[in-house]
């Protein structure tokens, strides 16, 4: 925190969110995990390639098969239409990273596509006499599109598709014919797979929510670690742990994301156990070789947590929440949007706690003039964006209701860590 409090830097606002917006991204934020499930950036990976090599190889295939598929210039020109709109989800994945909407915009898209190419495939099946297994079609973008989704979803999705079905088939087949005859037993079955794949869907939301479960509880643990070098540190993790869950939610996370960032928080700082006491409890400036050992911590905890899959998201924050907007933090020295959101959220939350803290070489800061520091960092040390936030919560007394139910963090100071060195 003291090489922090040196430096200068202008206030800038990129890529804010206008606060007229923030009610619609909070809505969305309840909303949408309910229904799309949870987005991390290798599914929604997978699920751009998926969509494109599959258009790519039904237009491949198409032309060697088109004369036993009724209405197959629809389907041709639905993969076509599938092609052109994986370019802007792709981008929103890979370069914007605004995962949520990626996967609410594709299945919209998708769904949209085949809906139109389903009926007038349906229409010349009707026209043609055709009999076709384009039920199947349907059964198998139930079932992959269910585990996708969260139960919830998944259980409007299977409903939605048989109906769009039944409408199909009722719209263009006569009373009698053998495609309609049949649509009470494939409805039967569309509804037992349907089902089948929500119970599935259930069975992992509940094994997912273990796993959660399990996670925080370690967390938790490496979190006492910390605190067993000093009894003061306790309060000052779950301060960072309460600013950072709630600076998430304000700026449009889910309650389920900004939970995950919470308790990530609570081991920012794990690799502080490296840290001989001569060196983290000391009162007195620091030499530059005790400088370089502090500045080790991020890579330290980040090899902590290496080996554990289920803990990406908190390696961004352990190792990356002393980097700053401009270049000069550290381990890496990256800028701006390069240090992943979520470190950037705990950093703007550790350095307001270190300013409101009493330190063995500094006081306690008024609130007021931590808030105008911060606000000073933006843009240099801190995400300007984030700082705007911060600042709004602030002004509306959620940070000081905060400090006031878990501690002000003036204490004594005397065997504090280094909290945000």
């Amino acid at each position: 925190m003291r090489e922090a409090l040196s430096h200068n830097g202008s206030h800038r606002l990129p890529d804010a969110v206008p606060g007229g917006q923030h009610f619609a991204l909070r809505w969305l934020s309840h909303i949408a995990p309910t229904v799309v499930g949870l987005t991390d950036m290798s599914a929604m990976r997978w699920d751009v390639v998926q969509r494109a090599l599959t258009a790519t190889v039904i237009i491949g295939v198409l032309p060697i098969q088109q004369m036993r598929i009724p209405g197959w210039p629809a389907v041709m020109v639905a993969c076509l239409v599938v092609l052109a709109y994986s370019v802007p989800l792709a981008y929103l994945v890979f370069v914007r990273k605004w995962l949520l909407l990626a996967r609410i915009l594709g299945v919209t898209l998708d769904s949209m596509v085949l809906m139109g190419a389903s009926l007038y495939v349906l229409r010349e099946m009707a026209a043609s006499g055709s009999i076709s297994d384009i039920w199947l079609v349907f059964l198998v973008y139930i079932v992959s599109g269910v585990f996708k989704l969260a139960p919830v979803g998944s259980l409007f999705f299977t409903a939605l598709w048989v109906a769009w079905f039944a409408l199909g088939t009722y719209l263009y087949f006569p009373a009698g014919s053998q495609f309609r005859d049949q649509l009470p037993i494939r409805l039967v079955f569309f509804a037992v797979i349907g089902l089948l794949a929500l119970a599935i869907a259930l069975e992992l939301e509940r094994r997912r929510r273990n796993v959660e479960q399990h996670n925080r509880q370690t967390m938790g643990m490496l979190a006492k670690l910390v605190e067993a070098r000093d009894t003061d540190a306790g309060a000052h993790l779950h301060r960072i742990q309460h600013f950072s869950r709630a600076l998430a939610r304000y700026v449009g996370l889910s309650e389920r994301q900004a939970q995950e960032i919470a308790y990530a928080s609570l081991i920012h700082d794990v690799g502080k156990a490296n840290i001989p006491d001569a060196i983290l409890k000391k009162p007195g400036p620091l030499s530059p070789a005790e400088w370089h050992t502090i500045k080790k911590h991020p890579l330290w905890g980040d090899e902590l947590l290496i080996e554990n899959q289920d803990f990406a998201l908190a390696r961004q924050v352990v190792r990356w929440h002393h980097e700053h907007w401009d270049g000069s933090g550290y381990p890496d020295g990256i800028t701006g949007q390069q240090i992943p959101f979520v470190a950037r959220i705990v950093a703007v939350a550790d350095v307001y706690d270190a300013l409101i803290s009493k330190r063995p070489y500094k006081e306690a800061w008024p609130p007021e003039a931590a808030i105008q520091e911060i606000q000073r960092m933006a843009g240099s040390h801190l995400d300007p964006r984030l700082v705007d936030a911060f600042v709004e919560l602030w002004e509306r007394g959620v940070i000081s209701h905060i400090s006031r139910e878990i501690g002000n963090g003036a204490g004594s100071g005397a065997s504090q860590l280094r909290e945000a060195a």
